[in-house]
């Protein structure tokens, strides 16, 4: 998805049925818990957060912010995943790191009206912890290996976290 968005951006076509068959994947394997399966064949089983994690990021490049199946993914997700307070690994780094982003300082309020400011995610709760973390692990030499993926992996993705404040990639522009 965000593929097909950087593509977008670049000003090569991209057929608004090739982005509604991506979402009506997303559509398909998410299951009655609100996760996200890893393909039809375990439709059913939720893998975790970390894919849903990677499909809410994916639909934001779809122009999908708010929609009913965002929120029911952020629900599965929300007791399923720490969103400050830990480290994560880079995989998931690398798309709660939008999600954070995107929502800002005030769409999951919106999204979630009834929800308690505490248990709100938010770009700055976010930012300001990892952000916190990633200034104690980095090496000496501006690298990060703390990955199981290895420094070159690990160094990519925290400099694409680091640089959404910016807006430096336009795929991540919100």
């Amino acid at each position: 998805m965000q593929g097909l968005r950087a593509a977008r951006n670049a000003g090569i076509a991209v057929p608004k049925a090739i982005i509604d068959k991506a979402m009506d994947y997303f559509r398909q394997t998410t299951n009655a818990d609100g996760g996200i399966s890893y393909g039809w064949h375990t439709r059913g089983k939720s893998n975790g957060p970390v894919l849903t994690i990677a499909a809410i990021a994916s639909s934001a490049s779809a122009g999908e912010y708010d929609s009913d199946l965002v929120k029911r993914w952020l629900r599965y997700c929300q007791p399923n995943v720490s969103f400050v307070g830990s480290p994560h690994s880079e995989y998931t780094r690398l798309y709660l790191s939008q999600i954070a982003y995107n929502l800002g300082e005030d769409r999951y309020a919106k999204l979630f009206p009834n929800s308690r400011p505490e248990e709100r995610w938010t770009w700055s709760k976010y930012r300001k912890d990892t952000f916190d973390h990633l200034k104690e692990t980095q090496g000496a030499d501006g690298s990060w290996s703390t990955g199981n993926i290895g420094p070159v992996f690990s160094t990519a993705v925290n400099l694409i976290a680091m640089q959404l404040d910016k807006a430096s990639l336009p795929a991540f522009q919100r």
